[in-house]
């Protein structure tokens, strides 16, 4: 780790029993979630973590929407420096921008602040765009309500935050979180990811952390902005942050998302339990009153996975927690750790058919685009991560090899990455130069659907995407299907299709 260990104890020194953290992270591998990591930490003292491999506890994670709790954690920061006033006005703000855009604001708009754009209650009449100018979109959106009096869901409003923190502190978010939070709290921040959109600006949505990031991060709030002796927040901004600034039982979200919400995060349906949380399933648990904190990653299906997930949390675990240290239990604590230690993904269907070697060669994509890469596209939207791609390496393929062979099934772009699949279903964890800066490590599969199909599958272990590639030989000709996981039920894929034609030897 970067900085110094978090100590570690047992269950039972924690308030609960081996045998119930076991119970739980059996229970939290439910139908609607595939598990990729999980933490549990009280008084400062870790006690159950697991990954799911090829997922490990040094592998990075897209956390979504909980990156907005690191974004008003920044903002939080600021406020200490005195760089800020959450009652300041967005358009005083962001005048300069105004005037350049020409904008013209009516007078509802000019009474948004910074808290309100905090609690979720700009008042805008629907989202606006985060495509293109998102600064300027998000002064052209029409008011709705009155700020402050009703809760909408405004990730556009989040990025914002993130760009008043470069416009005061002249840092992007992580730039001016390293040296103030990252390194005091034990985040490597080195091996942090933050994206950036195309005009620069940290994305308020674009965090990739090791699940202990997002644990030390919940343990911070928990104890009240404080670590190792410093406040590095303060507590009255921990306090207004774990509180309900405004109460949303109309909104769309399953039973939790209706409990209230406080600054970039959400409260829990048990009283004074809050939450970071991110789409499908990620998690930063914070219970002040017990000092408990839980960190999960995981691909939950929405829209019912996630609060699955939640619910077999206090079922199995919060509910049942003492206020005292339980008797020591030795056979069952090896028991927890043993199975700590064995968890896996399932594998993936093996292949059962011969190989049809003709499929290797070369070919030209002739019509469509081949995109292997990660994907986040809720339903009706296309790739919103297309933006954070790495200008440099997004370069659209044109050329492509398969190999048939034995041992693996091989897909090499023109480019000059290599994916690697594969024929027993065996997830093992590789690394390919992907358009996203330090986000390549993926587990690939390939099995033959007939004799003329072949699909390969590409878990992207930097979260829980999954991208599926369908090549069907036709005399001579790939037609290409690829298929992006967006995990809901609604709408669970992005599909994208092509054709290639073979290049003779």
């Amino acid at each position: 780790m970067y900085a110094n260990n978090l100590p570690r104890c047992t269950p039972e020194e924690a308030g609960i029993s081996s045998m119930q953290v076991m119970n739980c992270i059996k229970a939290l591998d439910h139908d609607l979630t595939t598990m990729n990591g999980f933490m549990a930490a009280r008084h400062g003292k870790v006690f159950a973590e697991c990954w799911w491999a090829p997922y490990s506890a040094e592998l990075v994670h897209c956390n979504h929407s909980l990156g907005k709790s690191y974004t008003a954690t920044a903002i939080g920061i600021a406020l200490k420096e005195d760089r800020l006033s959450l009652d300041e006005k967005m358009t005083d703000v962001f005048a300069d921008e105004i005037v350049l855009r020409n904008i013209a604001i009516p007078a509802m708009m000019k009474r948004i602040t910074v808290r309100h754009v905090m609690t979720m209650t700009n008042g805008m009449a629907h989202h606006p765009s985060m495509s293109g100018d998102w600064i300027e979109n998000y002064f052209r959106t029409p008011m709705a309500y009155e700020p402050g009096t009703h809760f909408a869901y405004n990730s556009s409003g989040s990025c914002m935050l993130g760009a008043i923190i470069l416009k005061r502190t002249g840092q992007n978010m992580k730039e001016y979180l390293t040296d103030r939070l990252f390194i005091k709290i034990g985040i490597d921040p080195e091996h942090f990811v933050w994206l950036k959109f195309p005009n620069k600006i940290d994305a308020a949505p674009g965090t990739f952390a090791l699940t202990e990031d997002n644990l030390r991060l919940a343990m911070l709030y928990a104890n009240g902005g404080c670590w190792n002796g410093e406040q590095i927040l303060n507590p009255d901004f921990v306090n207004s942050a774990l509180s309900v600034q405004i109460r949303n039982p109309y909104a769309p979200e399953q039973k939790d998302g209706r409990c209230g919400y406080g600054f970039q995060l959400w409260a829990c349906s048990i009283p004074g339990v809050f939450r970071f949380d991110g789409g499908q399933g990620q998690y930063g648990i914070i219970w002040p009153d017990k000092d408990l904190v839980i960190a999960i990653h995981e691909g939950a299906m929405a829209p019912l996975g996630p609060q699955k997930t939640l619910d077999t949390l206090y079922d199995h675990f919060l509910l049942l927690l003492q206020n005292e240290p339980l008797e020591p239990a030795q056979e069952d604590y090896n028991a927890l750790l043993q199975l700590e230690s064995s968890l896996k993904l399932r594998s993936d269907e093996p292949n059962k058919l011969r190989l049809n070697r003709s499929f290797s060669g070369s070919y030209r994509i002739s019509s469509g685009d081949l995109d292997p890469w990660l994907s986040v596209a809720p339903p009706g939207s296309s790739d919103l991560f297309v933006a954070f791609r790495d200008s440099t390496k997004e370069v659209r393929i044109s050329t492509f090899e398969l190999a048939v062979s034995d041992e693996a099934f091989t897909v090499t772009l023109d480019t000059g990455a290599t994916f690697r699949a594969s024929w027993d279903g065996s997830l093992s964890r590789s690394f390919i130069d992907s358009p996203f800066p330090a986000l390549g490590a993926y587990a690939a599969t390939a099995r033959f659907i007939h004799e003329n199909m072949l699909e390969l599958h590409i878990h992207w272990l930097n979260g829980w995407f999954e991208t599926l590639i369908c090549f069907d030989l036709v005399i001579g000709e790939l037609k290409i299907t690829t298929k992006k996981l967006r995990l809901n039920v609604d709408e669970n894929f992005l599909v994208y299709d092509a054709t290639a034609a073979a290049i003779p030897a």
